[in-house]
């Protein structure tokens, strides 16, 4: 037989994966491996995609999505994102914000081309730009720093060759919301060096302090924005996301639709606009329980050493685990096997990140406090020297 394609055998799987298949198949286990809200999707947003599938909106759909929620989108995008200057021509509805920014990479990179990635950042950003045969390059944020990035760091990785600056705000894997002065150092970085800025903003209505800040405003014609309706929703499964692009680049996104997917299912986009246009209140249900969680899980790494920052947003924690002396991964596995508690390890979010786990804390309160009392138990029987992975802890805020 001829081989098989190169790229796909030389990309990494997402660590996060690796750990959701071995925990879906241990009885008991609590899951913090996964960004997966435990709320349900609101009722009036099923209902409104089973009537649609009713009323017949299960034919193709408009490439770039069905007018409606594109009405919808625009008014929304004005309105809570501050973006006066865009039309509905710039606004293409995606399966998911994954490929909005499979999308995105496909129609801005040329093979050789390299693209900033944030470390630690969600695995996603660097396999999609080697699947196009672009270059991830890392630029890092750290701790003392409550993972927010620093320009120099930034700029220090760019080459003749750099196409674009990734960002997530708020991120994933750290929680971290970016000051607005730093965003807008970013676009001001990128305009000196003639570089687009993909902003991935899907984590925008889970800020507990702060503001969102859309890093388009600061230059629409240099900034691609990333959104979703997954976990602002809780819509994770149904697959809607949406890009907001510049011209010409957002006619080429268009034109990658075609033949990778056609168009988003019409009950999905249907369901969607019930979501923009319907009661918002689940919204902050959502982030006030999210907060808690967030609170709750400090207190308590505080209580056993362990503490380090409080994410501002998105509904993650990274947990040093430096003091166990293991491979993030080795560790991830040993302590599921050990414990029943799912993990992301953080290697898989860069090569800066692999003293670290990712905790989600979009799981049932309970069983987070309980799932992170484990993870500390695990660290205190595992360590050689049970104060040695302290030091310098609980130094930040």
């Amino acid at each position: 037989m001829k081989s098989l394609a190169t790229k796909p055998q030389q990309m990494k799987r997402s660590g996060i994966r690796e750990i959701l298949e071995i925990a879906v198949k241990t009885p008991g286990c609590i899951r913090l491996e996964v960004g997966e809200p435990n709320f349900p999707t609101p009722p009036h947003i099923i209902e409104a995609a089973a009537q649609a599938a009713r009323d017949g909106y299960t034919k193709y759909a408009l490439t770039a999505g069905i007018v409606p929620l594109r009405e919808a989108l625009l008014a929304k995008l004005r309105s809570f994102n501050g973006l006066d200057n865009i039309g509905m021509e710039n606004i293409l509805v995606t399966t998911g914000a994954a490929f909005a920014l499979m999308d995105t990479f496909e129609a801005m990179l040329n093979p050789g081309d390299e693209v900033l990635v944030p470390d630690p950042g969600w695995p996603t950003y660097a396999v999609q730009v080697q699947l196009v045969g672009g270059v991830p390059v890392y630029y890092s944020a750290y701790v003392q720093d409550n993972f927010v990035p620093r320009i120099e760091e930034i700029e220090r990785q760019i080459t003749p060759h750099t196409k674009a600056i990734v960002l997530c705000n708020p991120s994933n894997p750290t929680g971290a919301v970016y000051p607005t002065e730093i965003l807008k150092q970013i676009v001001t970085l990128a305009t000196k060096h003639d570089l687009y800025v993909i902003s991935d903003e899907v984590y925008e209505h889970l800020i507990f302090e702060g503001q969102p800040t859309t890093v388009a405003q600061f230059d629409p014609e240099r900034v691609v924005g990333i959104y979703s309706f997954s976990k602002s929703y809780s819509m994770t499964g149904w697959r809607v996301g949406y890009a907001v692009a510049p011209q010409p680049l957002v006619g080429l996104m268009s034109r990658v639709i075609e033949p990778n997917m056609s168009c988003v299912a019409m009950p999905n986009q249907m369901a969607a606009l019930a979501a923009l246009v319907g009661p918002q209140d689940a919204i902050g249900t959502m982030r006030l329980a999210y907060q808690r969680r967030r609170d709750l899980v400090c207190d308590l790494l505080q209580q056993r050493g362990l503490y380090q920052y409080r994410p501002a947003g998105a509904f993650y924690i990274m947990v040093d685990i430096s003091g166990a002396h293991q491979d993030s991964y080795d560790f991830a596995k040993a302590f599921l096997s050990e414990k029943k508690v799912s993990v992301a390890p953080g290697a898989t979010f860069g090569p800066s990140s692999s003293n670290y786990v990712r905790v989600s804390l979009a799981t049932a309160e309970a069983d987070l406090l309980e799932g992170v009392t484990r993870l500390c138990d695990y660290l205190a029987e595992n360590s050689a020297n049970p104060t040695s992975q302290l030091a310098g802890v609980g130094t930040y805020s």
